[in-house]
């Protein structure tokens, strides 16, 4: 009886704890304080009391555990993500990250119930939680900066708290000129426009605050807005205040918070010294106000597997949950990340709603392609030569402006001028070239290939130079493709025929290898066949723009092929055109001891050597970094110049050109050639002679079939 009595407890003790699911978070706080904890605790007791079976479990990095900024955690994050190494499942991270860490995120539209998003569907969470269309984050923390301004001093000498940057500016004026002589250690403003994340902030809120109405959104960086609000707020800084009390760190504000030595303070919302009285920013016009967000964000990593992510997303329903919001607030006095509960009366019996409501957000915008830290240092540092400096504010902020442009060169810059003069340079002389086949005198240097064949190869030279062209204004995906068809079909076109032409001089003991040679075309139609393939394999996934961010600011777009096998196919194409190089190359160094082809071999090695050294740069090209877009653009286009007319100058017209001054009978030694290939062919054959007699006869026919090639005027 007690055998089957404990088996029953151990099914029982399964059914309950053998499903329990740990999820692993992860989060960075400067202090070892209870937020994130308080979530954990919350949750794991609900999860218990409504036998979930799930338990969250969290991995806290502080300054005593990890480097002191949200810098290295950041890094850390985005390495753990791009691993896919499942190491957490739930990331709590801070909301300007957002699009960092969003092409790793569950898309939560797609498994919370469409209530719970419309909680969230106003206000500024959509504008801070979504990554391409996807909402990939909640907030659950927010930090919004307010004015704290000194009310004994301002009704010492009765003024209002303002509510514009020149009631501001009046008012430190008059109330500073009246202390100066009571309190030395009194600040007007302390402005907070130090070299930190905080300084960044500072210059957000403050353009925000100069727009023209609550409606308009955040001006762009060239706007005359942001120009006079810049010029103001240097003014501003020598009326009231100076360049080291505006650089001053939290530290410096914080102490002040504290002691009571400041008439107005900017800062994020905390409990400071009871003398300060609490108000949204100023802003150029009553009514207009802007408060940067700060504050943490969740989100699901979108690779832990069906199970963990059910489990993940009932922890952060729960977390994000209406009710939960609502008890948090009413604890913590935290504003909410839920706007609709400024509506409800519990809230507002403890918090002041309506001044809750009259906080103007204003997110940190910045592009998606940017590393935010690194664009959120430029961002400051460019303003400051002007705020701090002697750097005109236009000149800065047109310096700032090229962090949001993406450059490339067209037929209006002087380099594309340049450029394009020479490339027209290049093809009315390739047009020109055209007629030398036509004198007489040149007529016979051109009887080495086929009428058809010498149109094959000129046609490629041209395909190629397309690539020159599509490499003018912006980057489209379009272009991309066009570049590697004119790539791939140019190269094919303009060096097969070479092939053709070597074969039929070169005698191999295999009758495939007759037929062959006797079936030219069936080369050409086999290496256009594989370029084809290769090519509708690119066109299956298609190229993508992708954005390159440089130092310098001068960003540009390059082609970029998506993941692995596309970009192997692409390099496919790339060596195969060289393997058709390569092989021509090998034909003719076979044949490099031939009395009577040595002539047009020579040049013909010459051009394939540079065609070969054009590919193999080209390809260095894609893969070394540059940063430069100039630079870019001029090595890019001087290689597919190469490559394009390299061929074309060398074999089709200094070629010809030589042997002419040479006065080299080219009839003569062309014959010369597919006779010794027709007597070497005779001589090694061992068969019967009725069998000799046959092959004699293909001989006789084969240099017949020659003079009449020969006998071919283009």
């Amino acid at each position: 009886m007690i055998k089957p009595f404990l088996l029953v407890i151990l099914i029982l003790l399964y059914i309950l704890y053998g499903y329990a699911i740990d999820i692993r978070s992860v989060a960075f706080s400067y202090v070892e304080d209870d937020f994130y904890n308080t979530f954990v605790n919350k949750f794991n007791k609900y999860s218990l009391e409504n036998n979930l079976n799930i338990t969250l479990i969290l991995n806290l990095f502080t300054p005593s555990n990890i480097s002191a900024n949200t810098v290295d955690y950041g890094d850390m994050l985005e390495t753990v993500l791009k691993r896919k190494n499942r190491k957490f499942d739930i990331y709590f991270f801070e909301y300007m990250y957002n699009n960092r860490y969003g092409p790793y995120l569950l898309d939560l539209k797609e498994y919370l119930p469409k209530k719970h998003i419309d909680l969230y569907s106003k206000g500024f969470v959509p504008k801070i939680s979504t990554f391409n269309n996807k909402l990939v984050s909640l907030p659950i923390k927010v930090d919004y900066s307010i004015l704290y301004s000194n009310t004994k001093l301002l009704d010492k000498y009765n003024k209002p708290v303002p509510e514009t940057w020149d009631e501001l500016i009046d008012t430190s004026k008059y109330i500073m000129e009246k202390e100066k002589e009571n309190d030395s250690e009194l600040i007007s403003f302390n402005g907070l426009f130090d070299d930190s994340e905080i300084g960044t902030c500072s210059l957000f809120e403050y353009i925000y605050s100069f727009r023209d109405s609550n409606d308009s959104s955040f001006p762009s960086f060239n706007n005359e807005t942001v120009v006079n609000a810049i010029k103001y707020l240097k003014d501003m800084k020598v009326k009231i205040a100076s360049n080291e009390q505006f650089q001053k760190d939290s530290l410096f504000t914080l102490g002040k918070l504290n002691d009571g030595k400041a008439l107005f303070i900017k800062y994020w919302n905390i409990t400071p010294n009871p003398v300060y009285k609490k108000s949204i920013i100023p802003g150029i016009k009553k009514g207009i106000s802007g408060s940067t967000i700060g504050g943490e964000s969740i989100g699901i990593g979108s690779d832990i597997g069906d199970k963990k992510i059910n489990a993940s997303i009932k922890i952060l329903e729960y977390i994000t949950s209406k009710e939960f919001r609502k008890n948090f607030t009413l604890e913590t006095r935290e504003y909410s990340t839920i706007p609709s509960l400024y509506d409800d009366d519990d809230i507002c019996e403890v918090v002041d709603c309506e001044f809750m409501k009259s906080i103007q957000f204003v997110p940190r915008k910045f592009p998606p392609e940017y590393s935010y830290d690194e664009y959120s240092r430029k961002f400051r540092s460019y303003i400051y030569k002007f705020l701090y400096g002697d750097t005109p504010i236009r000149e800065a902020l047109n310096e700032f402006d090229y962090l949001n442009k993406f450059y490339s060169i067209t037929i209006s810059d002087t380099v594309g001028k340049y450029y394009a003069f020479i490339l027209l340079f290049i093809v009315a002389i390739m047009i020109g070239s055209l007629v030398l086949p036509l004198k007489s005198d040149f007529r016979k240097y051109y009887r080495i290939l086929y009428p058809d064949f010498w149109i094959f190869s000129i046609f490629g030279t041209f395909l190629m130079l397309g690539s020159c062209h599509v490499g003018f204004g912006s980057v489209t995906v379009i272009k991309c493709h066009l570049r590697i068809l004119f790539f791939s079909f140019g190269v094919s076109f303009n060096i097969v025929p070479y092939i053709c032409m070597l074969s039929k001089s070169i005698y191999l003991k295999s009758k495939l290898w007759e037929k062959i040679k006797r079936n030219s075309y069936f080369i050409l139609a086999c290496v256009l066949l594989i370029d084809n393939l290769l090519y509708l394999l690119i066109l299956m996934n298609p190229f993508t723009i992708s954005k390159k961010m440089t130092k310098s600011g001068r960003n540009y777009e390059i082609c970029r092929v998506m993941g692995g096998i596309n970009a192997l196919i692409f390099y496919i194409i790339m060596i195969f055109e060289s393997l058709i190089v390569i092989t021509t190359l090998y034909l003719a160094y076979i044949k490099r001891n031939d009395e009577h082809l040595k002539n047009d071999l020579r040049f013909l090695i010459i051009s394939l050597y540079t065609t070969l050294l054009s590919i193999i740069l080209i390809i260095l090209m894609d893969i070394v970094n540059i940063n430069d877009y100039v630079t870019k653009f001029i090595l890019f286009e001087v290689f597919y110049t190469v490559l394009s007319t390299s061929n074309h100058f060398i074999f089709f017209v200094i070629r010809p050109i030589w042997l002419y001054n040479k006065k080299v009978d080219e009839d003569h030694e062309y014959m010369k050639a597919f006779r010794t290939s027709a007597v070497v062919v005779l001589n090694s054959s061992n068969q019967k002679t009725n069998s000799r007699a046959s092959n004699s006869q293909y001989v006789k026919s084969s240099i017949i079939k020659n003079q009449s090639h020969t006998n071919i005027i283009i």
